[in-house]
This record gives C-alpha cells, structure tokens and sequence, in this order.
C-alpha cells in the first residue's frame, strides 16, 4: 500500500494551491451540470479535503443526479471525452477523494 503521508508545508502548499484554484474553477458550469466541487476543509491530519458532489438547490429543481457517486460516474465519462471542465474537475478533488474515483470508475 503507498504511503500517502506528507509533510506541513506540503499540506499548507497542497491546501494553497487548491484554494486558489478553486477561486478560477468554472464553478457555474459545474453547478448547471449538476455538480460541484466542495471545500469541506481539512481532514484531521490537516490535508485539505476537497469533494466531487452532487449539486442540491431546491430552489434549482429536482437534482440531475442521486447521489454523489452517480455524478461521479457523469464527471469521469465526460472527462474521458476530453471535456475541460470535468479533466479540471477531477484535478481539483483531493487524495483520498480521487482514490474513491478511480476505484469506483477507472482512471480517466
């Protein structure tokens, strides 16, 4: 199994550099799509814990998607047609969530 442990200022560096592209991600798109891309903050070992969602607003109508892992099966499919925004998309989620990702779908 690897060791996926890292250092603290490879968590604040990692946790920087997500947190400013998060700030450039083309969240809107995502969002009429039916997913986002959740900061949920930190795992305990202070890792930042970045999360492919599905996107819930009532105020928006019924969701496009069930669950979590249905609009991940969405975002891996279009990322392997070469879509942009959901190559970024995957990207963006941290470790462990792009771990769940690939075992659940393939890499892409």
């Amino acid at each position: 199994m690897e060791n996926l442990s890292t250092t603290g200022s490879e968590i604040r560096d990692a946790a920087t550099a997500a947190a400013f592209d998060l700030d450039v991600f083309d969240h809107a798109a995502a969002r009429r799509d039916g997913w986002v891309i959740s900061d949920c903050g930190s795992y305990r070992d202070g890792a930042p814990r970045i999360e492919l969602q599905k996107f819930d607003d009532p105020e928006q109508g019924p969701p496009k998607f069930r669950d979590d892992r249905e609009a991940w099966a969405h975002v891996v499919a279009r990322a392997r047609s070469g879509s942009a925004l959901h190559i970024r998309a995957l990207d963006l989620v941290d470790r462990r969530e792009r771990s769940a990702i690939e075992a659940a779908f393939g890499p892409w």
